[in-house]
């Protein structure tokens, strides 16, 4: 949430109009998806040259309440129903148009992929994971998924590889589809203070002193998380109890019970936290204290967690697969996330080299610099003016 919208600089009259179209309500479960609508949102609402407005669904949840409290002075409207319900009245009616709320605007923005019924306005959305749609979704799904993005007159992709996949799997789009990609808060990039750094165990439920291999991740099959803790509990600094597992996320109850059945076969004296989602400085410091970030996912188009960690100078191993190499580059320590012994000897090399650790984690740093907002930011407004008539 960031206070002080209210002090943002008067638009300049003429220039881009938009009207930001997202479910406050996802607040609540903050996932890539909504760090990157509130981080593009936050950011247009500082710019001058553009008008923004923001459309949202009826809010029901206190998180979702208290971020709107926040935005202060930010032009707003809130629609009659939840998001949900008008996107699914929309399949089946193609009115009434979100011109009524919005008002006159040159972009409908969905920092997601939502098929919108607009009268006049372009419409812009952002496509987070053709992967996963085309992996796990059912065909229902992808079939709505052709047509919002038939319909859409920009399609913005968060990496180059998921722009592959969009192109393959939907090639009507091409030449309608811009790179705006995924980054960090600023947060990330600075230093954590030593006193929030302090307390880091003591949240974590951890004993004074316990280094600790993270992974950051919702409990969903695609993100190979009992994979996660069996390989690990292969390390015998795990398994005695030396090196603790924390896995920063919530989500499906029955991957979070596969997840402790794995933590539970590696014996009793090793450590597995499932301490729940962090946000914000507390995300940071947990980062900051880490030993490694481990991120096993099957299909990834982008990987947040993995700029977040770099930016904090902590090493990353990372899957060698979808769009992790993009992300990680040169910093990354690689494994195939469908072996086990290769994740095991991947953290196992990573755990015994402290000075190529050391060296990686600089470049991760250097990595990490390219994935800041306001550049995703520059990318996004570059992107609907050169499409602005």
């Amino acid at each position: 949430m960031t206070p002080g919208l209210a002090q943002r600089t008067p638009p300049i009259p003429g220039t881009l109009r938009i009207a930001l179209l997202y479910d406050l309500d996802a607040c609540a479960t903050p996932t890539g998806v909504t760090r990157h609508a509130l981080a593009q949102l936050e950011r247009l609402a500082q710019r001058p040259e553009v008008a923004l407005k923001l459309i949202a669904g009826r809010i029901t949840h206190p998180d979702g309440l208290a971020y709107w409290e926040s935005l202060d002075s930010l032009p707003r409207a809130e629609l009659p129903l939840r998001l949900r319900d008008l996107l699914r009245w929309w399949r089946l009616q193609r009115w009434p148009p979100i011109d009524w709320w919005t008002g006159p605007v040159d972009w409908i923005y969905s920092p997601m992929e939502l098929d919108v019924v607009s009268r006049g306005a372009r419409r812009a959305v952002t496509s987070h994971d053709v992967l996963q749609l085309l992996r796990y979704d059912p065909p229902a799904r992808r079939e709505r998924m052709a047509r919002t993005l038939e319909r859409a007159d920009l399609v913005l992709s968060v990496s180059r590889y998921n722009t592959e996949r969009l192109l393959e799997a939907f090639p009507g789009c091409r030449g309608r589809v811009a790179y705006v990609p995924n980054a960090a808060d600023d947060l990330f990039f600075e230093a954590s203070p030593p006193h929030e750094r302090a307390r880091v165990r003591d949240d974590l439920g951890l004993p004074a002193g316990m280094p600790y291999l993270l992974s950051v991740a919702n409990f969903q099959a695609r993100k190979n998380l009992p994979r996660l803790v069996r390989s690990l509990g292969r390390l015998t600094e795990v398994a005695s109890g030396d090196l603790a597992v924390v896995i920063l996320g919530t989500g499906d109850e029955g991957e979070a019970s596969r997840i402790r059945e794995e933590a539970t076969a590696i014996g009793r004296r090793a450590i597995v936290r499932l301490p729940g989602y962090r946000q914000g400085r507390a995300l940071r410091s947990v980062y900051a204290e880490a030993t490694a970030l481990v991120f096993p996912s099957l299909c990834e188009s982008f990987g947040i967690p993995a700029v977040e960690a770099m930016a904090q100078g902590i090493p990353v191993a990372l899957a060698d697969s979808t769009a992790l190499p993009e992300i990680g580059g040169e910093a990354g320590w690689y494994f195939d996330p469908n072996s086990d012994d290769s994740l095991t000897n991947a953290v196992r090399r990573l755990l015994d080299d402290p000075a190529e650790r050391d060296r990686r984690a600089m470049l991760g740093r250097a990595i990490a610099g390219h994935y800041r907002w306001r550049t995703a930011n520059d990318l996004l407004v570059e992107a609907l003016l050169a499409r602005t008539v």
